[in-house]
C-alpha cells in the first residue's frame, strides 16, 4: 500500500511540475509582430539580354522509329531492322548486327552482320535470318541505326531478351 502511495505521490508531483512549466508566460505573436520594422517599397530592375547559343548539341533528334522486330518461324530467327528520319539522309542503315544466345556465363554471339544502308532515303529497311536458332533457347538482337540529315547521328539498338518458342 505504501508503494503505491509513493508511486502516486510522484506521479502527482511531475504532473504539477509539467503543468507549471508549461504555464510559464512566452512572448505572443502579437508583442513581436508589434516590434518589427515597415519594409518599404523594393524596386527590382530586371534587363532581358539575348545571349547567343554557342554549342553544337542540337536539341532535337533527326532519327525516329528504329525498330528491330523478331519473329520465330520454321527457317528460324527472322529480324526485320528500320531506321528512319526526319527528311531524305545522304546515309541511311543499320550496322555492327550481332544475335546473342543467352549462356549460364552471360551472352555469346552466334551470328554478326555487317548490314546495310542506302543513299539519299528517309527510311531504311532490311531483313535478316539466323537460320540455327534453337527451339527453347534465349536469343537477342543488338544492332547501330544511323543517319545522316545535316549532322550523323548513331543510335544503339537492344531488343532485349526472347526465348525461341515455336
Amino acid at each position: 500500500m505504501k508503494k503505491r502511495r509513493k508511486k502516486n505521490w510522484r506521479i502527482r508531483v511531475m504532473a504539477a511540475l509539467m503543468t507549471m512549466i508549461f504555464m510559464v508566460p512566452t512572448p505572443s505573436l502579437k508583442a513581436c509582430a508589434a516590434e518589427n520594422v515597415e519594409t518599404t517599397d523594393v524596386e527590382v530592375i530586371t534587363t532581358n539580354k539575348i545571349i547567343g547559343y554557342q554549342s553544337q548539341v542540337q536539341p532535337l533528334t533527326t532519327m525516329f522509329n528504329c525498330q528491330i522486330v523478331l519473329a520465330f518461324t520454321l527457317e528460324g530467327l527472322e529480324m526485320s531492322f528500320t531506321t528512319s528520319s526526319v527528311e531524305v539522309s545522304s546515309v541511311i542503315g543499320v550496322k555492327d548486327i550481332k544475335v546473342q544466345q543467352k549462356m549460364w556465363y552471360g551472352w555469346k554471339t552466334v551470328m554478326t552482320s555487317d548490314g546495310a544502308e542506302n543513299q539519299n532515303e528517309a527510311v531504311f529497311g532490311a531483313d535478316l535470318t539466323y537460320p540455327d536458332a534453337v527451339n527453347g533457347k534465349t536469343y537477342r538482337v543488338i544492332c547501330t541505326h544511323y543517319a545522316n540529315y545535316d549532322v550523323y547521328e548513331e543510335v544503339v539498338n537492344d531488343t532485349g531478351a526472347f526465348k525461341f518458342v515455336l
